[in-house]
């Protein structure tokens, strides 16, 4: 306004026909005035109260805002960041040789002889809802995650074929301190192939569980040691005495991951006249690797004694009949860990920005003596050739052509044929 006046004065003073009604004086008397009120008026907004910023402030507390991390909002009037996601999925299956239910679960296999052919059903159950939250805190930031599908039991195919509600994740992390329901520690992501079947190969290890977990940074990569949520299975009058204890060590790099893990597990049963423990063992191997732009390898191995929970589809009935198990109690009363291992291999191949395809083969093998359990599983082998198309960023088709054989410990053995499509829709 300075700059303003004085352009004035100076337009004044140069015009010829305002100097003459006008004297110079009478020209600077009302300059001053001007200035002065200049002044004024400067001085009172300086001294005014800072109204504006004020209300800048306290205006969050009453409206959503966008949140800390990516595609989240913070609460009104806190510092937690909020995120709202899922996705709806409708898988549609057709099994030529077996009714597997809905998943390719290669350990129910019937080798009877009693198979069903020409098995074709719908569902949803795989859809599900997340919710993550992230506060900044004086110890560092607090993140949560609660997470469900409809993959639990109940329910009907008569009126609404509805499922069970189901808890995947429930956990908070602090501090490199995790407390809560998450994936195993002893879980080797980095060989884990995407399917269309839910639950993948198998030869994997699959299992979520409460646990306590504490990671720290060594080296390139991160170790993390977790007490899981014991749970023995395979025989009968089973006691869960100490929780399963894992250590995982996971690097991830540009254009390869690698992960090894180490399992220990104490197994026992009393069924009020006889009791007797087992130690129960694993290690796990897992990575993958960029062949190119535009392939990837991946694979794992797992080996032990008495770890069949923590494979897919060797886990066993309580009755010892089924399944890989994890022990067993022999003509003494003593309890035996059954030695189980299992691997898996993959290759993905992303052929075009929006098509891609894996071709992923897994085995579990598991041996108990065939005098005493001959039907017991022996071998389990499954095949996935899977496709995937994304018509759009949250649309996704898939269609996938899957092979399992199951092998019993009597030589018996039984296989199933199935085609499998999906729609996929992320939130």
């Amino acid at each position: 306004m300075r700059f303003a006046l004085a352009g004035v004065a100076a337009a004044l003073a140069a015009a010829p026909a305002f100097a003459q009604d006008n004297s110079i004086d009478a020209l600077r008397e009302q300059l001053g005035r001007l200035q002065a009120r200049l002044d004024q008026l400067e001085k009172e907004r300086a001294a005014a109260p800072a109204a504006p910023a004020a209300a800048a402030q306290t205006m969050p507390a009453n409206v959503v805002t966008g949140g800390d991390t990516p595609g989240s909002f913070k609460l009104p009037g806190s510092n937690t960041s909020v995120q709202i996601g899922g996705y709806l999925k409708l898988d549609a299956i057709y099994d030529r040789d077996q009714d597997l239910g809905d998943t390719l679960f290669v350990d129910g296999l019937s080798t009877s002889g009693a198979q069903r052919e020409g098995h074709f059903r719908l569902h949803a159950r795989e859809s599900r809802l997340f919710f993550k939250t992230s506060t900044p805190t004086d110890l560092g930031l607090l993140r949560t995650h609660l997470e469900a599908d409809f993959f639990g039991g109940g329910g009907d195919e008569v009126f609404s074929n509805s499922r069970s509600f189901r808890i995947r994740h429930a956990y908070g992390e602090l501090g490199g301190f995790l407390a809560g329901q998450t994936w195993s520690n002893f879980m080797h992501f980095a060989g884990y192939p995407e399917t269309v079947d839910f639950d993948g190969p198998v030869g994997v290890t699959f299992l979520r569980q409460a646990q306590v977990r504490y990671t720290l940074p060594v080296g390139p990569g991160s170790l993390s040691v977790a007490a899981e949520n014991p749970e023995a299975t395979g025989f009968a009058n089973e006691k869960d005495s100490s929780p399963d204890l894992t250590a995982r060590y996971s690097w991830t790099g540009k254009t390869a991951a690698l992960e090894a893990g180490a399992l220990l597990r104490r197994l026992a049963y009393d069924d009020g006249t006889n009791d007797d423990t087992a130690t129960g063992y694993g290690l796990m191997l897992a990575g993958n690797v960029a062949l190119g732009d535009a392939t990837r390898l991946m694979g794992g191995v797992i080996w032990g004694d008495g770890i069949g929970r923590y494979v897919y589809s060797a886990s066993g009935s309580s009755d010892g009949t089924a399944g890989i198990g994890e022990a067993y109690i022999d003509a003494d009363g003593k309890l035996e860990a059954i030695k189980t291992r299992g691997f898996n291999v993959a290759l993905l191949h992303q052929w075009t920005k929006r098509f891609r395809s894996s071709l992923s083969y897994g085995q579990a093998r598991g041996d108990r003596p065939s005098n005493l359990f001959p039907t017991s599983t022996r071998k389990l082998e499954s095949i996935h050739f899977s496709h995937f198309y994304q018509v759009s960023d949250p649309v996704t088709l898939g269609f996938e052509i899957a092979r399992a054989e199951k092998e019993t410990q009597d030589g018996d053995s039984a296989d199933a044929l199935r085609f499998q499509a999906s729609a996929k829709y992320a939130f």
